[in-house]
């Protein structure tokens, strides 16, 4: 979309307002320029050009702003920016993007520093990669690509979008609209990627992830949608995951009514079961050696 710039009401809450010295400053050569405007024609090319030259050389020394300048003289000659034509912005507002931007009424296109404005218009949250081009005379392109959400990190007690970096997007998110993986913990967004991507290609477990929670910053947890928790070890947990996805092809363990498998240790699985069910085995195994005397008896 092109954003006219002319008339535009909402220059100060878009742009925010110069520095007052600098405000004086433009005022002061605006005046300076609107009476070079007014020399008549028949003064002569050199006295404009000798009147110019002084004008300029004392704004230079007066006001100490180069910028300012430029700005006066390339705006009169019909540079300043009238529009800025904007495109990929989808989550990023207009109005956040010409802030960003920071273009101040009758700044000329000559004098606008891209550089300066790309980082600013690259410290936007969903902004990944930014491209500002100066098309003369009057307009200013801008092009953005924005971040791709990769999942949704919970911290403290809410949720916010993650890039597969780990950079955060946005916080206080409804999670509901994304079909995204959770992770929680501190230090999760980090390795989030890692964890992930590995989990995405181990059959039986990477399509029944509901979250991967990271543990004391040093390792994870994974959480299946029926409530199954995997603590895999710090080392090589692809590894360990992979190992569980052989015994749960050979035996249906992930299918069993067990609450947690801990793959911590290196030479043995660890498998918990609900409080209820775990009583009622102890029970049962209580009781078996029992009979068994009776029956030799």
């Amino acid at each position: 979309m092109t954003r006219s710039l002319t008339d535009d009401k909402a220059w100060p809450a878009v742009a925010g307002a110069r520095r007052p010295f600098a405000r004086r400053s433009r005022r002061w050569l605006n005046r300076m320029f609107e009476r070079l405007e007014a020399v008549p024609l028949g003064t002569g090319t050199a006295g404009a050009v000798t009147f110019l030259g002084l004008t300029v050389a004392y704004g230079v020394i007066v006001g100490g702003h180069w910028s300012d300048v430029v700005d006066m003289a390339t705006a009169h000659s019909g540079f300043a920016i009238e529009s800025v034509k904007m495109s990929g912005q989808y989550e990023t507002s207009d109005s956040a993007l010409l802030a960003a931007l920071g273009i101040d009424p009758g700044v000329s296109l000559v004098a606008f520093d891209v550089g300066d404005a790309r980082q600013r218009v690259m410290a936007l949250p969903w902004v990944d990669k930014a491209s500002i081009q100066k098309l003369y005379p009057d307009t200013l392109s801008v092009v953005v690509t924005e971040r791709t959400p990769f999942a949704l990190w919970f911290v403290n007690g809410a949720y916010s979008l993650i890039d597969r970096t780990g950079r955060v997007i946005a916080e206080g998110v409804d999670p509901t609209p994304y079909k995204l993986p959770v992770v929680a913990g501190s230090g999760a967004p980090e390795g989030a990627a890692t964890i992930l991507s590995a989990l995405k290609g181990m059959p039986g477990i990477g399509g029944r992830t509901r979250a991967v929670v990271r543990i004391g910053e040093r390792r994870w947890d994974v959480v299946l949608k029926d409530g199954i928790t995997i603590e895999l070890p710090e080392d090589q947990p692809e590894a360990a995951l992979a190992d569980l996805v052989k015994i749960d092809a050979e035996s249906g363990l992930l299918s069993r009514n067990i609450t947690v498998v801990d793959l911590r240790l290196p030479d043995r699985i660890v498998v918990r079961m609900p409080h209820d069910v775990a009583e009622q085995r102890r029970d049962l195994l209580s009781k078996k050696p029992k009979h068994a005397k009776e029956a030799n008896t």
